[in-house]
């Protein structure tokens, strides 16, 4: 394994660049979005600058924003910018400046322009590397664009992780689809946080646009709904802690987009995944609550839409109907919220939202009167745009408000009567109106005091509505409503009452309605109120006697009142107190008081607290503790009804009463004012008894333990016996925070009030809750609170509640029971325990004709999963779970297996009897709870577990029933117990209670994996325990296991095989020793159930799986085994040799080749008579099957020994000389032995020897070189010629692998070199003799310098007869390489070899080219000889042997050869240049011309590119040195159009053929003029050119004529390459060319030619002049009058452009108006010639020189005009139509027309 250096190492070179690698510099170029490759590697920066910045130039006039661009990424002096030279925090500054113009040209990237600047990003800065990342999110929205496939060209190979979905597409240049998009931005958090950053960043920069935020919008949506998907777990805290990471990585980013004001389009994709996360999460009010003011924080006219139906999925969300404050002051400050609402309304569910809306208004009157909300609370209500539930509730509301108005607005009619209005509207509407009127009614209480506060009339009593009914249509609808006053309530008051004794009686009060309403019409007036005190009927004067009187405060101040009417009454209680003198003990009031403490008003609070100080103030007077005196509790008879409901009541001591009031009350009334939770934290405090208290204020040590006892029985009695629910649950979730005071538990005090709701039913329970206005699912949960873990009284209480008899309790009590037993469980005792279990069991079981909002099975199902069972509770379960019907009737399953005489279970076709299905149900559920149960591991369960498992596997056989699940639950259970075992030492299991004949049985007959798989888990953690009981079934396990489990791709499966691997094989093979067989039979059947599914396994499991199976087995004992089986039932499988290949690499050297010679030893067992040891594991019919098998075993030996990691692990071993190396030596040794006993015996089968010489070779190659080669006398003494060529083969192959510096295989090398001398002088074979000489060579080529003398032995014995004179071709090729080869070792010692090699080698060269058919090979071997002697001793290579070689060459050229031969003999040919002497190159080339010449244009080419490649290469000293031995070559050169042309033969160069031959004949001479100076250029210049013009004879004038020809050509390129240099030569040719110009007949076409290359010699020397040497008179007077004669020649019509052109550059060098004028009278004269074809080529002349010189020509204008004027009349139409031409060119010049000139 890399080291973490290596590592970090390997990192850093991915990432650096190397700036000499100018190819990775050319293709990181080349990347571009514009420009093909190749098109994109030639441009430089320059260019690339000017197109991107035109880009980038009309993005600025589109947008100005980028202009600020100009100055950085854009300047002129980006261009030189490299990011490898800059800083980190200059690149990272790079980096911002990038990005955000990549974030602001995104809108506009399918214009042109924008790709142009992006070009210059890519080309210059390479963002497509160091910005991949916001590169490709910039183009992402065009995904679909074939841009983005153009982009994805220019990726490197290693992208970003966050990228890595791209890999696929960057590869096919395919465009990614949406759905791939979506799914890496669920599953990779680094494109998600990648694309959120981009986005944000874009927006917060201004640089967003439509289509990226809407883009981002949905993949978001979708992307945050599968991350919620994908989060969706079967456990709860797994569930939960999943949707925590989700909100984590979600609600920053929505918090930074919802901060973003001016994005609109941000705001509302914000919206969308707010939606989609409170659509599918299960979140809490205060995450709700945040989300919501997140949406209306900032939102704008154009977002407010989408806000408020997002607002609107999140009201749906949430329980509270009621708004955070900040939302509804956001939404009521819309205009035109209602009809909004309306809209949305007919898409979406509002009504909560709407709900919530109404509620907050309604609540904020008191603080701000606004009729426009008013107005929306009635809109809202009349057009339905809530649920009834809801407009029910809001009704309820605005009742509330109207009667709570006086709270900050007192004697603010207008808003009472606003709301009144609002009120008998709503009942008046069409729409609402009966249900409004409904909701009022049922809270009548409510509306007789809201009558009294707006002084009119809701509600007609039922007299008057019955009348009202009957008169309906006489009524006028304009008529007012009744008024009420105090007084007219009081006159209907009686004054006395028949029986009632106290209003807090469980019967009916007749009075206590009027009384309620007179008291709420006085409670704003204290006149009113003393009057009301003052009533008969409420008999004040004996209020400390019976308690009348204060009955009826306290029901008022505990009804559903308003707070100010409730603190009247508490009021009222305290003022009569202070009036009067206490004579009775008030202890009545100590629970309502209480009540009254923990109100939610504060007005109440203060007023309790005042009744409280007030009620310390009477026990004071009492006296001291100690003298107490026994009063009269008031009410101790009759508060509650005459009947048992008062008796039931324990009271208090007057002393612990006051005791109570002053110490407990009293100190803590200030905390209590201010918290209403404060009274309940201190009854908990101060009855539980805590030490260090952090509430009770008074310094006192706190109640004695009797005083808290009966303070808990007393007020625990009220809770039972109180008619009033409101104080029933708001003390008993008080007093159930207290465990045990004094010595009185709870549940004592409490039980009680569990048995009177027992008896209750649900409508009666539904209807105290609802008038009182409870929750009554609170009020039970309460209620069943009451029972502690140990109470065994409450506890039966619980089991009767939730068990089904008769006499059913309420369901709302049966519900709160069974979530109750949740709690008692976990502190419950083990009988308590196993109670409740078995009751929960059967509630769960029992199928329930509830409705399913009312269906208690499920939750006792769920309380049972969740429970922490004991070991006995589990045991219990199992001993009562019910048995099976047997198949045949009713009977119950025997504890027996009923088996047949086979041994199988019976098997009966029935169907199952009635009653199964409750069965298994029950069945089922147990063994949930066992498997799920912590307990469930204790050993003593394994006896039930088995006996079920053995009755599920029976009740399959006997009744059909597919009982999978059933099973693996049992399996599981008793997996669990065995690890258990294991892990807890000491633990023991029951060895009789192990059933492995079970195990195995269900692991055969189910079909069902996880039952298989849970199976195998048992029978391997089982083996590793008790083996002995597991050995005898398991061989069924692994045959099964092949079949099925084998071929699971999951992990799990993995894992499970495996561990049964480790735990059944060791036991397994132990006990396969012991047989009489061996391990091998037995082994034998096991690995065949592995080999039968491999190619069922999956890929990436086998290496892993079988390595484990042979770990376990041995593997020097099994590993042959089971490749021999892989390899005969695999035969033609590649991928299974591939994986035996890749397998044994995993073991050492050692091990592997154990196991090759043991896998010998089957092969040549395979092949005897009668095998042995094979016949376990190759199936052997008859000869020809055996053959077949025995090849392929052989065939996969080579893939194994030439396996890099064998050969490398054994030279490790080989380099320690320790016990291993000597062990692998052995082993190498028996397997080479075998191989050659191998490859003798089956000599006779051609196949198999040459499997077997294939074989050796590879094993061969596992040796070091030094090794194989003193290896190789034995074995090529012993082996036949094949053998021995495979030898010498593989040592050929290793040599060529071998390093120079290893000196043992040196030294064994140079020493064989002996042996192949001998094999060579030997050996007739001429097969060996190549292989032998093919290893001299290999030998030679590695370690020949370090022994000259044997090499140069061994060579004479190579260029003997033997090889290079050999007949055969193959034996001479590899002689001449190996001679090629040896040269270089020997250098000047090959010379006692030469005169024998190299005229031999020049004889089968010349051999080759004569024949018909030429032996490429051959021809390449000699030239590769010749080259080596050129390189290392080319003075050998001389004279005669220097001719041949060109000679030969210049045949060879002509032969057509391949481009390879061409390619030989050429280098050979350079080589001659660069390694021969400069004169004996030269004086060859002089010598061997005329054989070029002889051969043909392609030897001439190759002779002439030799000479210029040797001038090119000698320094100008030598050249001139040589210069007259290269002239006379030269001439020899130029002479070549004559002699090829005198005469013309078949065998002559074509005058294609002769042009390009002159043309490179030029080239070669302008490079000898380059090495040489005037001085002696000069005389060779004269020579040459006395050479040209001097016939050759007497009768030679056409020769003459052919060297000028030659001549002239060469002065063209003369004076074209050298131009003004050379421009003075020209007077040496001035003679000769009048001559030419002047006698030449232009009949013959060679005359022709040399007066055409005439012309354009003169032509090169006019243009090129600039020393005014053609403007001296002498010379011009000499050639310009033969030169213009040239014109009155009709043969050179055709070529008198040319001729035009040399006077016109002779008019521009002879730059002198005589001459001008002299040119111009000699053309002026062609223009009256008779010929019309020389008048129309002076004309064309005329108009050449006008063109060229203007007006300086024009001068001479008037001498024209007379012939322009008769020329324009000419007969010929030609001449006419170019003087016309010629008219208006000189118009054009002078600018006047000649009209008036010409005649």
């Amino acid at each position: 394994m890399a080291t973490a250096l290596a590592t970090q190492l390997a990192q850093i070179a991915a990432r650096s660049t190397n700036p000499l690698d100018l190819k990775a510099q050319k293709r990181a170029h080349s990347k571009s979005l514009l420009f093909d490759q190749n098109v994109a590697a030639s441009q430089d920066f320059d260019t690339i600058y000017q197109i991107c910045v035109e880009g980038f130039q009309e993005l600025c006039l589109i947008d100005k924003r980028f202009m600020g661009f100009a100055r950085s990424i854009f300047s002129e002096q980006s261009k030189t910018e490299e990011r490898t030279q800059m800083t980190a925090a200059q690149n990272k500054e790079l980096d911002e400046v990038l990005e955000s113009f990549l974030s602001l040209v995104g809108a506009r990237l399918l214009l042109r322009p924008a790709l142009k600047a992006v070009e210059w990003l890519v080309r210059r800065f390479g963002v497509h590397e160091h910005n991949i990342i916001c590169l490709t999110l910039t183009f992402l929205p065009y995904h679909t664009m074939p841009i983005f496939a153009t982009l994805l060209s220019i990726f490197p190979k290693n992208i970003p992780p966050a990228l890595k979905f791209l890999h696929p597409y960057i590869e096919s240049l395919a465009s990614p689809p949406r759905h791939t998009i979506v799914h890496t931005t669920i599953h990779n958090p680094g494109f998600f946080s990648a694309l959120n950053a981009y986005v944000l960043k874009a927006s917060s920069a201004g640089h967003q646009y439509a289509a990226l935020v809407s883009y981002w919008a949905t993949i978001m949506t979708e992307a945050v709904a599968g991350l919620v998907d994908q989060s969706m777990s079967g456990r709860r805290e797994t569930q939960r802690k999943n949707e925590q990471d989700i909100l984590l990585r979600i609600l920053p980013l929505l918090n930074e987009g919802l901060s973003m004001q001016q994005v609109t389009d941000l705001r509302i994709g914000c919206y969308m995944i707010l939606t989609v996360v409170a659509s599918k999460l299960d979140l809490n009010e205060k995450v709700l609550s945040a989300m919501m003011e997140a949406v209306v924080t900032d939102w704008t006219p154009d977002t407010t839409h989408a806000g408020l139906i997002c607002l609107a999925v999140l009201s749906q969300r949430r329980q509270s109907p009621h708004l955070p404050k900040k939302v509804l002051k956001s939404v009521m400050s819309i205009q035109g919220i209602e009809t909004d609402l309306s809209i949305l309304s007919e898409q979406y569910r509002v009504d909560k939202f709407v709900i919530g809306l109404v509620l907050g208004t309604l609540e904020g009157l008191d603080k701000e009167v606004d009729l426009y909300r008013l107005t929306f609370v009635r809109r809202a209500i009349e057009e339905r745009l809530m649920s009834n539930t809801h407009i029910a509730l809001a009704v309820r509301a605005i009742v509330a408000a109207a009667k709570n108005s006086e709270t900050a607005l007192e004697g603010d009619q207008d808003l009472q009567g606003q709301l009144g209005d609002l009120i008998l509207r709503l009942m008046d509407s069409e729409i609402v109106g009966s249900l409004v009127q409904d909701t009022i009614r049922e809270n009548k209480s409510d509306v007789e005091s809201l009558e009294a506060k707006l002084q009119m009339v809701l509600l007609p009593s039922d007299k008057q509505q019955d009348q009202t009914t009957d008169d309906v249509e006489m009524n006028d609808v304009n008529e007012e409503p009744q008024v009420q006053t105090f007084e007219s309530v009081v006159d209907h008051i009686p004054t006395r009452t028949a029986y009632e004794m106290s209003l807090l009686s469980h019967s009916q009060s007749y009075v206590y309605g009027s009384l309620s309403k007179a008291f709420l019409l006085a409670s704003s007036s204290p006149s009113d109120l003393e009057r009301f005190s003052d009533l008969p009927v409420l008999r004040k004067s004996l209020a400390l006697s019976e308690p009348f009187f204060f009955s009826f405060f306290v029901r008022y101040w505990c009804g559903p009142h308003s707070a100010a009417s409730r603190a009247s009454a508490i009021r009222s209680v305290r003022d009569y107190l202070g009036e009067q003198e206490a004579t009775s003990d008030l202890q009545i009031l100590f629970p309502y008081i209480i009540y009254a403490l923990a109100d939610s008003n504060t007005k109440v609070r203060h007023a309790a607290s005042e009744l409280s100080l007030k009620l310390a103030t009477t026990y004071s007077e009492l006296g001291d503790d100690k003298k107490e005196v026994p009063l009269p509790i008031l009410g101790s008879d009759n508060i509650y009804g005459p009947n048992n409901e008062t008796k039931g009541i324990s009271w208090l001591s007057t002393s612990d009463a006051s005791r109570f009031v002053r110490e407990i009350l009293l100190p803590n009334l200030e905390e209590i004012r201010q918290d209403e939770n404060h009274i309940a934290r201190l009854l908990v405090e101060s009855l539980n008894g805590t030490h260090q208290s952090k509430v009770l204020q008074s310094p006192a040590k706190g109640l004695r333990n009797s005083t808290k006892g009966a303070l808990l029985v007393s007020l625990g009695s009220h809770v039972v016996h109180t008619p009033i629910y409101r104080v029933k649950l708001r003390l008993l979730s008080m007093l159930n925070g207290i465990s045990k005071a004094g010595g009185v538990s709870k549940s004592k005090a409490l039980l009680p009030l569990l048995l009177v709701q027992e008896k209750e039913n649900e409508k009666s329970l539904t209807d105290y809750c609802e008038a009182e206005d409870i929750d009554k699912s609170r009020f039970v949960d309460e209620v069943v609170k009451i029972v502690a873990p140990n109470d065994r009284d409450g506890i039966r209480v619980v089991q009767r509640i939730i068990a089904l008899e008769d006499s059913t309790p309420p369901i709302s009590l049966r519900k709160a029971a069974v979530r109750q037993v949740r709690n008692l469980l976990s502190f419950s005792k083990a009988d308590v325990q196993v109670s409740f279990v078995a009751s929960l069991l059967s509630l769960a079981l029992t199928e329930s004709t509830l409705r399913p909002d009312q269906d208690i099975q499920g939750d006792a199902l769920e309380i049972l999963r969740g429970a922490s069972l004991s070991v006995s509770t589990i045991h219990h379960l199992l001993e009562s779970m019910p048995a099976l019907p047997a198949a045949s009737g009713d009977g119950p399953v025997h504890s027996k297996r009923r088996r047949t005489s086979n041994g199988h279970v019976e098997s009966h076709e029935n169907r199952p009897p009635k009653g199964v299905q409750h069965v298994l149900r029950h069945i089922t559920t147990v063994l949930e709870l066992v498997e799920a149960s912590k307990a469930a591991t204790n050993p003593i369960l394994m006896k039930e577990l088995f006996q079920v498992l053995m009755d599920l596997q029976k009740s399959k056989v006997q009744l059909g029933i597919e009982s999978g699940y059933l099973q693996s639950l049992v399996l599981s259970s008793l997996y669990k117990i065995v690890e258990q075992s294991k892990a807890i030492a000491g633990t023991q299991l029951d060895r009789s209670a192990v059933r492995a004949d079970i195990i195995v049985e269900s692991f055969r007959t189910s079909s069902n994996p996880q039952v298989q798989q849970a199976a195998l888990m048992l029978m391997s953690s089982l083996a590793t325990v008790v083996p002995e009981l597991i050995i005898h079934n398991v061989m069924p396990v692994f045959t099964f296991m092949g079949a099925g489990l084998l071929r699971q791709s999951d992990d799990y499966s993995a894992q499970i095989v495996d561990q049964t691997i480790d735990s059944v094989i060791p036991p397994l093979v132990e006990a396969l020793r012991k047989q009489n067989g061996g391990p091998l039979a037995g082994a034998s059947e096991l690995l065949l159930s592995f080999v039968a599914a491999f190619e069922h396994i999956p890929s990436h499991r086998r290496s892993g799986l079988f390595y484990s199976l042979i770990d376990k087995l041995g593997s020097e004992e099994f590993l042959f085994a089971l490749l021999v089986l892989l390899l005969d039932r695999y035969a033609e499988s590649k991928e299974t040799r591939q994986f035996i290949q890749d397998f044994t690499s995993q073991y050492s050297p050692i091990i592997q080749l154990r196991t090759m010679e043991k896998y010998l030893e089957v092969v040549i067992d395979s092949l005897k008579p009668k095998p042995t040891i094979s016949s376990h594991f190759l199936t052997l019919n008859d000869g020809r099957t055996r053959a077949s098998t025995v090849l392929n075993l052989l065939s996969m030996l080579p893939n194994i020994f030439r396996a890099p990691r064998l050969i490398s692990k054994s030279a490790r071993l080989l380099s320690n000389m320790n016990e291993n190396a000597i062990q692998l030596r052995q082993a190498f040794s028996h397997l080479v032995e075998e191989t050659l006993l191998l490859a003798e015996q089956v000599q006779s089968y051609k196949k198999l020897s040459s499997a077997c010489n294939v074989m050796l070779d590879a094993l061969l190659g596992l040796l070091s070189l030094g090794e194989s080669i003193n290896s190789l006398d034995v074995l090529l003494k012993r082996g036949n010629t094949n053998v021995q060529r495979q030898v010498l083969k593989s040592l050929e192959s290793r040599i060529g692998g071998e390093s120079t510096g290893n000196h043992t295989a040196q030294e064994a090398c140079i020493k064989f070199l002996v042996e192949l001398s001998l094999i060579l002088e030997s050996s007739s074979d001429l097969l060996l003799q190549h292989s032998a000489t093919s290893c001299v060579d290999r030998i030679i080529e590695k370690y020949g310098k370090k022994d000259v003398e044997a090499v140069g032995a061994v060579m004479r014995v190579v260029a003997s007869k033997k090889c290079l004179g050999a007949d055969d071709s193959r034996l001479r090729i590899i002689a001449l390489l190996c001679l090629s080869t040896s040269v270089e070792v020997l250098g000047e010692a090959i010379i006692p070899i030469i005169p024998y090699a190299l005229p031999k080698a020049m004889d089968h060269l010349d051999a080759t080219l004569g024949g018909e058919d030429v032996d490429e090979r051959t021809h390449n071997a000699a030239y590769s000889f010749l080259g080596s002697l050129l390189l290392y001793v080319p003075w050998i290579v001389t004279g005669q042997y220097l001719d041949r070689v060109l000679k030969t060459s210049h045949e060879s050229a002509n032969a057509g050869l391949p481009t390879d031969c061409n390619t030989a003999r050429k280098e050979v040919l350079k080589l001659i240049v660069k390694q021969v002497d400069p004169q004996e190159c030269f004086v060859a080339l002089l010598r061997t011309w005329d054989s070029a010449m002889v051969e043909g244009p392609n030897a001439v080419s190759e002779h002439l590119e030799i000479l210029e490649l040797a001038i090119e290469r000698q320094p100008k000293s030598v050249v001139a040195k040589q210069s007259q031995l290269l002239l006379n070559l030269l001439l020899k050169v130029f002479d070549l159009r004559r002699i090829q042309c005198s005469p013309r033969t078949a065998e002559s160069f074509k005058n294609e053929e002769m042009d390009d031959v002159e043309k490179m004949i030029d080239e070669v001479a302008i490079k000898m003029i380059y090495k040489l100076n005037d001085a002696t250029f000069r005389p060779l210049f004269i020579r040459i050119l006395e050479w040209a013009t001097t016939p050759t004879g007497k009768k030679e004038k056409q020769g003459k004529v052919y060297r000028q020809i030659s001549w002239y050509t060469f002065l063209h390129a003369f004076f074209e390459t050298l131009q003004s240099i050379v421009t003075s030569y020209a007077s040496f040719i001035i003679e000769d060319a009048v001559e030419v110009l002047n006698t030449i007949s232009t009949k013959n076409p060679d005359s022709a030619t040399l007066l055409k290359r005439v012309i354009t010699a003169l032509a090169s020397s006019f243009e090129h002049d600039q020393d005014d040497f053609w403007r001296a008179p002498s010379h011009f007077a000499a050639i310009y009058p033969p030169l213009l004669a040239q014109l009155s020649h009709g043969a050179l019509n055709k070529d008198s452009p040319d001729l035009i052109a040399c006077i016109t550059a002779l008019a521009v060098a002879a730059d002198s108006p005589d001459h001008h004028k002299s040119l111009n009278a000699a053309i002026l004269d062609h223009m009256r010639s008779d010929d019309a074809a020389v008048r129309l080529a002076a004309v064309q002349c005329e108009m050449r020189l006008t063109g060229k010189l203007g007006e300086e020509w024009l001068s001479l204008l008037p001498e024209m005009l007379p012939f322009i004027s008769e020329l324009q009349e000419d007969d010929d139409e030609r001449v006419e139509r170019e003087v016309g031409k010629w008219i208006l060119q000189i118009e054009g010049i002078l600018g006047e027309s000649l009209d008036s000139m010409l005649l």
